[in-house]
């Protein structure tokens, strides 16, 4: 089989199934290590993967609500990461509604009010991460 994409860049694969795979990753790795460094190059390869495929945007927003159900180490630092520089409103709509929708579970109101900090200007986290520091 031919590898059909341009010089330098991965085989052809399907951008969900490489979101999934990165959001695992993300996941693990969460759990294993301190502080947003270890984190960084797969945030960096899933907004990559978000960012390359606008017409599977759908799909991709789609993937990315079902990973946010539990809201959980890892996806918390995915969803923020990617929405402070995609600011896809879908995402944001769904966020918002499991904000309002989780009444008495204060631990997943403020995951996802972290999430959703990510959508502002002044996201307090961004510091936390090299792409943003600079802002």
């Amino acid at each position: 089989m031919e590898n059909t994409s341009p010089h330098g860049k991965h085989p052809t694969a399907d951008p969900v199934e490489a979101l999934r795979n990165c959001a695992l990753a993300l996941t693990k790795r969460a759990h294993e290590s301190c502080g947003t460094e270890a984190l960084e190059p797969d945030l960096e390869r899933a907004l990559e993967i978000l960012r390359a495929t606008p017409e599977m945007r759908q799909e991709l927003e789609t993937e990315l609500i079902s990973l946010i159900d539990p809201a959980r180490e890892g996806i918390v630092e995915l969803v923020a990461f990617t929405m402070h520089e995609l600011r896809w409103p879908r995402i944001e709509q769904e966020i918002r509604g499991r904000v309002t929708g989780n009444i008495g579970n204060v631990s997943n109101i403020r995951l996802y009010e972290a999430m959703l900090d990510a959508f502002s200007d002044s996201w307090s986290d961004r510091d936390l991460y090299e792409r943003f520091s600079s802002q």
